[in-house]
């Protein structure tokens, strides 16, 4: 019998195997290695990575959850009961992945802590809601904040949509499937991905706005400056932070740090 979903830890349980089966694909287990779960609830994902040859740290911060699940899996899992993002959690020290259908209530939460805060996974494969999988995975000229943060941080791609029905109880809004593989920003970018972060949150903070008129309030900074600045980067001086590409910001802050 299934357990009855609790909105408070933001539960919908997937179903759908075939989902599972994609989640499982695109996480490209090598057996024997380490994988992260966050939120296993009813163990479908669980059992899956463990098939696949997965050595499972499961996260639950359901109490109700935690004796089914180690009834179920013995000691095939590590289970660890647990709020996710607490500072007192402790994380694989070897290299591991996260994947995991989380609480989509602590999305942005989860993906800012495993984005930039050590020790980081190499890859991330999620479900997540489609209107947060269409940001993260985002271009010009609809790009947003969460778009640039996970995109300084990782390579980002869809993997697979999924409807509403895949779930019971079934959710008001369809999901999707992403898949983030890390990468060091301050090599692949030759600077530090919060430096241009902090300027994207400048650039963010009111959309209907131009992106001088936004900038300009930087020490040392006017509006006919910022314009200038733009356009010698051979961008529009009119241009608003939504059309601004990974690259677009990683030259807006070298350049104005010169």
């Amino acid at each position: 019998m299934m357990p009855r979903a609790k909105k408070s830890f933001g539960q919908n349980w997937l179903v759908d195997e075939s989902v599972v089966e994609k989640i499982v694909k695109a996480s490209e287990i090598v057996p024997g290695e380490t994988v992260l779960e966050i939120g296993p609830g009813t163990g479908v994902l669980t059992r899956a990575l463990l098939d696949a040859g997965a050595h499972v740290v499961a996260i639950e911060a359901d109490e109700t959850l935690i004796k089914p699940l180690r009834e179920e899996f013995e000691d095939r899992i590590e289970l660890i009961h647990g709020d996710i993002l607490s500072s007192e959690m402790i994380f694989p020290t070897q290299e591991y992945k996260l994947v995991a259908n989380i609480p989509y209530n602590i999305t942005s939460d989860i993906l800012r802590r495993f984005l930039t805060k050590e020790p980081k996974p190499t890859r991330m494969v999620l479900m997540v809601q489609k209107e947060v999988a269409d940001r993260i995975t985002a271009t010009p000229p609809h790009m947003s904040l969460l778009s640039i943060m996970c995109q300084f941080y990782a390579q980002c791609r869809r993997v697979s949509k999924v409807p509403a029905g895949a779930f019971r109880p079934m959710p008001k809004v369809d999901s999707a499937v992403v898949r983030l593989d890390l990468l060091d920003p301050l090599e692949r970018w030759g600077i530090d991905p919060e430096q241009a972060i902090r300027l994207a949150k400048i650039g963010f903070s009111s959309r209907r706005k131009q992106l001088h008129g936004l900038l300009k309030h930087l020490p040392g900074l006017d509006s006919e400056r910022m314009k200038k600045t733009l356009s010698e980067l051979n961008l529009d001086p009119q241009i608003r932070a939504e059309a601004l590409t990974i690259e677009n910001w990683v030259e807006l802050t070298h350049k104005l740090e010169e």
